[in-house]
Order: structure tokens, then C-alpha cells, then sequence
């Protein structure tokens, strides 16, 4: 079971939040104040901490300091910070506070949500930062990284990158160089929104095409419209990309 623990003055954010989590593998626990936290944390285990900056009794970056110092049963805890929008903080600084990642507010549940199952994926897979592939996630502090698998099979799809041979449910599908490289990207970071930014630059990499935003949306399209994979390729507006990680249909990596 994946815990999550919410930290959050808003009742109406954690009410978003906790309708928004359809996964039956998650449990959701909300508090509103550093004194309810502490009781919490003092006797469960949470596998994701998310902590609002503004908090009415106490500051919260002590409390995060507290938790990643082993202070409380959550040791391992992978810790998201809500700021507000006009206090957007340094990278570096939240990387040596021992906060994995942040949103500014105001923010959508999507993108919360998306950032919570690259903490869950990022610990199931036990991913290293030091990958030599690299991403840059949602508003992450760090990059994420990409793993070179060159044939997967999830649900009924097959994707053999090694040959440039896909298909679904053995019906072959014709793609583009470009929308491999795309499908690559996503797909080995399942479950992580992947900035349009970071999308287009490794894509102009890749291709030595200069791609812009509109056709980074054209392809994205095309290559959900010709893999039927609407359920998988998600848009988050204004943000970037992803492929939806669904713990009970995806089958496996390597073949």
C-alpha cells in the first residue's frame, strides 16, 4: 500500500485531492497544521509527503528538516513542497533541503497528482539521478531520468525499438522517426509530465529538425490518434506531456 500525506491548510485542495486518487493501492491522510502532522508522523509510515509552505502554527521548512533527518517513522519519505506563486524557490536550495520536488501555486490536481506517481515510480524502480539520459520533469528540482529498454510490452501494445517494429494487439503501426523518438521518451518516463520545453530540445536532438510548440502538439496528435492510446498519452495544459502509469494494466519491460 502507498501512502500519501497531505499537509494543507485548504480543505477544499485536499477534498480535490483525495477525489482525484481512484488508485485502490493508494491510502490518503490529510491534516491541516504542523501539530497534527507531528501526531501522524509520529505513529504511520508515508511513503509521499506533501507540505503547503504557509502553515498557521510553525514553520514548515522545520518540519521538513525534521522529517528528512529521520526525526519520524517516514524516513524515507519523498517530501513535495506547495509554495506560493510569488516565492518561486531555488532548485538547488530545495535539493539541500531534502525536497524531491514542489508545485507553485495556484496549480491543477493533475499535475500534483502527476508528480506524486513519479515519487511512487522513481521509488519502485529505484531510479538514480545519475543516469546519463535526462529529463526535466514538472517544476521537478531534478531531472528524471531515461532508461534505454529496447522492446516493452504494455497492455496490448508492443514496442520494439531495436527493429522500428510497434503494433497493438499484433496489428503493425506505421510510425515516423520522430514520433519513435517521441514514444520512446514518453514511455520511459511513464507516470512523469515531461515539460514541452525539454520535449522540443531533445526532439530538435534527436531529429536536427527545429521543432516549435505547435508541432510538438501535432506530433503528440498524430502518434496518440495512430497508437489509440488515449488513455496512455495525457496533455497537460500549459505544461507538457505524459504516458499514464497504470500499475494493473502495464505488463512488464524488457521481452
Amino acid at each position: 500500500m502507498n501512502r500519501i500525506l497531505l499537509i494543507e491548510p485548504d480543505f477544499v485542495l485536499m477534498e480535490r485531492l483525495d477525489e482525484s486518487i481512484k488508485d485502490n493501492e493508494i491510502e490518503f491522510t490529510g491534516c491541516d497544521t504542523i501539530a497534527a502532522a507531528i501526531e501522524l508522523l509520529d505513529r504511520e509510515v508515508y511513503e509521499v509527503i506533501i507540505v503547503d509552505t504557509e502553515l498557521s502554527d510553525g514553520d514548515s521548512y522545520d518540519l521538513i528538516y525534521e522529517i528528512r533527518r529521520g526525526t519520524y517513522k517516514s524516513k524515507d519519505a519523498s517530501v513535495i513542497a506547495i509554495v506560493p506563486n510569488n516565492r518561486k524557490p531555488d532548485a538547488v536550495e530545495l535539493g539541500s533541503q531534502g525536497i524531491m520536488d514542489y508545485v507553485t501555486k495556484p496549480f491543477s490536481t493533475a499535475v500534483l497528482l502527476a508528480k506524486i506517481y513519479t515519487q511512487f515510480d522513481r521509488k519502485r524502480k529505484n531510479i538514480g539521478f545519475k543516469a546519463s539520459g535526462r529529463f526535466e520533469a514538472t517544476g521537478s528540482a531534478y531531472p528524471c531520468s531515461i532508461k534505454y529498454e529496447q522492446r516493452m510490452l504494455i497492455d496490448e501494445y508492443l514496442f520494439d525499438f531495436e527493429k522500428g517494429k510497434f503494433s497493438k494487439a499484433g496489428k503493425q503501426i506505421r510510425l515516423t522517426l520522430m514520433e519513435q523518438a517521441l514514444l520512446r521518451m514518453l514511455i520511459e518516463n511513464k507516470g512523469i509530465v515531461l515539460k514541452k520545453k525539454a520535449l522540443i530540445s531533445r526532439l530538435r536532438t534527436e531529429s536536427r529538425v527545429n521543432i516549435s510548440e505547435s508541432m510538438l502538439a501535432g506530433i503528440v496528435e498524430t502518434l496518440t490518434e495512430k497508437l489509440g492510446a488515449q488513455s496512455y498519452i495525457k496533455t497537460i495544459f500549459g505544461v507538457g506531456y505524459m504516458w499514464e502509469y497504470i500499475e494493473d494494466k502495464y505488463k512488464g519491460g524488457l521481452m
